[in-house]
């Protein structure tokens, strides 16, 4: 089982051409670059005395050094230039691997290592940010439904409405599951608002290993309505997020874009401000263990990918969620 992947780390739209980010991968500060050769990725670190090369310019598709203007090749990596002895040094910059697709930038220190499989399709609204949580705490925030009632009341669903009965069927794969919902009625402003045809949805929630969970909402006549991709990695500060949002809802969905993207934001929002204040009170009971029923089987099957227990998963269930 290859659970080797990419980490998306970056935007392309981040990235002009003849330009340079900086990012942090694996608690390694990383230079990215796009130049007419390509993007590619180096250690943020000058070999001649240390400085961060980051802090210097993209010259004529080289990586020129602030300090003493020591350059290199964009696309090797290798040192073509040191200004004060008018010639080169058989020096090369630490790689990384780099890719670009999805609108992302993927970063790897295998070459082999895989893209995750995500929707060619472009994006309408792109959302990034990061939320002082632990991973798998994430990941189940994303994928599971109950906590909609009360984290977004009135937004996604409402405490307060009588709950319908939803099955539901969770089939795992070699690298990850699939929760499938049947439909249910419109209880939040979100649905609220659409055409009475998309107002009865059906979710299907997807988890990919190690780090990506996608949400997809289907009307009656089974047409995709919506599609949301997070992309979530660890770093220094929490969990680093990337969302791709894809809507469809006929003629209308222009003109819903600009109303949509702020609405996201303030659910992601209330998304992280109940994260943060789980971790907080994690952090005051470290030894505290979760009790979960089958209503919690999102959470258990990506606690089980995140702490290599997948095998003992069975590969379908069926269970019920009152929403």
């Amino acid at each position: 089982m290859n659970f080797d992947f990419y980490t998306a780390i970056a935007f392309s739209g981040q990235l002009e051409m003849n330009s340079s980010i900086k990012v942090v991968y694996q608690k390694t500060p990383v230079l990215i670059v796009r130049t007419s050769k390509g993007i590619f990725a180096y250690e943020d670190y000058c070999p001649h005395r240390g400085l961060a090369l980051s802090k210097g310019k993209i010259i004529n598709g080289e990586i020129s050094c602030k300090y003493h203007g020591w350059t290199f090749d964009s696309e090797s990596g290798f040192n073509t230039n040191i200004p004060v002895k008018q010639g080169k040094i058989d020096c090369q910059l630490k790689r990384f691997f780099v890719y670009e697709k999805y609108g992302l930038i993927w970063l790897s220190t295998n070459q082999k290592a895989q893209i995750p499989e995500l929707s060619e399709q472009k994006a309408q609204i792109f959302l990034k940010g990061n939320i002082s949580a632990q991973l798998p705490n994430v990941l189940e925030n994303f994928l599971e439904g109950s906590h909609t009632h009360y984290v977004h009341d009135g937004l996604i669903r409402t405490k307060e409405k009588k709950r319908n009965l939803i099955q539901a069927k969770i089939i795992k794969s070699e690298n990850g599951f699939q929760v499938f919902y049947e439909h249910e009625p419109a209880k939040g402003f979100v649905t609220k608002i659409l055409p009475k045809k998309w107002q009865q949805l059906k979710a299907v929630s997807t988890y990919i290993h190690p780090g990506i969970a996608v949400l997809e909402y289907f009307n009656t006549e089974n047409k995709a309505v919506s599609r949301f991709e997070a992309i979530v990695n660890e770093n220094e500060n929490g969990v680093e997020y990337f969302a791709r949002i894809f809507l469809d809802i006929s003629w209308i969905t222009p003109m819903l874009i600009p109303f949509a993207k702020q609405m996201f934001k303030k659910i992601i929002q209330q998304d992280k401000d109940i994260l943060e204040l789980q971790e907080t009170n994690l952090v005051e009971f470290p030894e505290k263990r979760f009790v979960s029923d089958e209503t919690d089987m999102v959470g258990k099957y990506i606690y089980a990918f995140q702490t290599g227990k997948n095998s003992e998963l069975k590969s379908e269930v069926n269970f019920n969620v009152h929403w």
